[in-house]
């Protein structure tokens, strides 16, 4: 299935991929996906998102971590004292990091992405894999030829996930209102 993607929806992938590991998660959810399409700027997902308020620094500090903040080490590479000598508080860094990119964000460093992840890449959970599969009806459903990153939105809408809809709707918007402009640009796109 992975070779009807276009290289734009086959990088909202990576962005799912890589949020995923980022957070500390061992799969690739539903709401991975949304914030890979959110981190696009193509038209026919990324701006419709953005057009909402819908971006991916908002779906990122919804991931639930795997690492609590009180459970965080500090990386023994670091040493706070040093930092503070040349005027560096690293605890107002650490606070000033997680409440703008969630709890545990610091400890989001390749050295933690290899130990969480094992090195190999987190699979699908089976609504992120229904959320694909959906995808592709979508495309064939509007006689495309290509999986997009709208097909990819509109396959995630329409999984009636909770959280999905919670996002979308804390924003302002409607999942309804936004499937038709997907689809607008979709057409636009053909």
């Amino acid at each position: 299935m992975f070779e009807r993607f276009t290289p734009e929806a086959k990088a909202v992938l990576v962005e799912a991929q890589d949020s995923a590991i980022d957070a500390g998660s061992l799969y690739i959810t539903p709401v991975h996906l949304l914030y890979g399409c959110a981190q696009g700027r193509e038209s026919t997902a990324g701006e419709p998102l953005h057009e909402r308020g819908i971006t991916g620094e908002s779906i990122y500090r919804t991931l639930p971590r795997t690492l609590p903040a009180d459970k965080a080490e500090i990386d023994p590479d670091i040493d706070p004292e040093a930092l503070r000598a040349i005027g560096i508080d690293y605890d107002a860094v650490r606070r000033a990091v997680n409440e703008r990119f969630g709890e545990g964000a610091l400890e989001s460093s390749p050295d933690r992405r290899s130990r969480v992840a094992g090195g190999r890449k987190p699979p699908f959970t089976p609504e992120a894999k229904r959320a694909l599969e959906l995808s592709l009806r979508v495309t064939l459903e509007l006689h495309d030829r290509f999986i997009k990153p709208g097909h990819l939105l509109l396959g995630l809408f329409r999984l009636n996930d909770q959280q999905i809809s919670d996002l979308v709707e804390t924003q302002g918007a409607s999942v309804a209102g936004l499937s038709a402009t997907v689809l607008q640009r979709l057409d636009a796109h053909a």
